[in-house]
């Protein structure tokens, strides 16, 4: 029963009416849950992501379902191509109003492996398709919201930047500086009416997480998790959205951990009972 009522909700497709939002990475993954999820609110979602096949068809199911969606390719490794997403969307629409910075993860290649097996061109790989980009997209940002008077900035991390994390140095080490950065640009854009928060999931069974993980593995993670399941991305797009709408208008340089309670779990499993 209550796995039926969580995939049956929607949100209040007003709460969001009127705003403009642009998902980096929205079309795959988390990003496409978010697109999906800011859509049923009423934003009109620009899809930023360097893949057409994906976006595209998105865009086309976002508008066949009654929300508004517009594909915008573009390579988020390169800096111009950043500011020209932002530029383009105020020219299309007029403002922006929410950023989400949902691209991340590993590059194709890595492999979890102790810091002293990291290449130089691997570990910059990896905070770049983590950090990097969110650097340029806020830069660009944050005077068009200056200029609409506000808006809100969420950023996806993980918890793995909460926590060390072996095996996976980059990786967690972008992670932490993303949440570094929301905090600090929280403070810089708060009396500009912007608010900056950070959401950092636990394991999510996004596609490519399915395709690296056995089905072994992937129920062994969800028993030491204390709701008894992995996340899904429809979890992760919805704390996006509510930092995104009115429902957070008060709360700004917070990080959110949406992994089932992991990381409140005692670490010495099974003492005093």
């Amino acid at each position: 029963m209550h796995a039926r009522l969580t995939e049956a909700w929607e949100p209040d497709p007003q709460l969001l009416g009127g705003r403009i939002a642009l998902v980096a990475g929205g079309a795959q993954g988390i990003g496409q849950a978010t697109t999906r999820v800011l859509a049923a609110a009423g934003a009109t979602v620009v899809v930023l992501d360097n893949d057409r096949e994906s976006a595209e068809p998105l865009a086309r199911e976002v508008e066949r379902s009654g929300g508004s969606a517009v594909p915008l390719i573009a390579d988020l490794r390169e800096e111009a191509a950043c500011k020209a997403a932002i530029d383009r969307t105020v020219s299309d629409f007029g403002h922006l109003d929410i950023l989400a910075n949902v691209a991340g993860g590993m590059s194709k290649h890595a492999q979890w492996r102790p810091l002293r097996e990291w290449t130089t061109d691997t570990w910059d790989a990896i905070v770049h398709l983590n950090l990097r980009y969110v650097f340029w997209l806020c830069r660009a940002a944050v005077p068009a919201m200056e200029a609409r008077g506000g808006g809100a900035i969420v950023n996806v991390a993980s918890i793995a930047g909460a926590f060390g994390c072996p095996n996976q140095a980059p990786y967690g080490a972008a992670k932490a500086g993303l949440i570094n950065l929301t905090k600090t640009l929280a403070l810089e854009c708060g009396p500009s009416g912007i608010r900056v928060n950070a959401v950092s999931p636990g394991v999510t069974l996004t596609q490519a997480a399915l395709g690296t993980m056995h089905e072994q593995t992937r129920a062994e993670l969800g028993r030491l998790t204390p709701l008894q399941r992995l996340g899904r991305p429809d979890d992760i797009a919805r704390a996006v959205l509510f930092f995104a709408s009115p429902l957070s208008d008060f709360v700004t340089g917070q990080t959110l951990l949406v992994d089932g309670g992991v990381s409140v779990t005692f670490p010495y499993e099974g003492l005093g009972r």
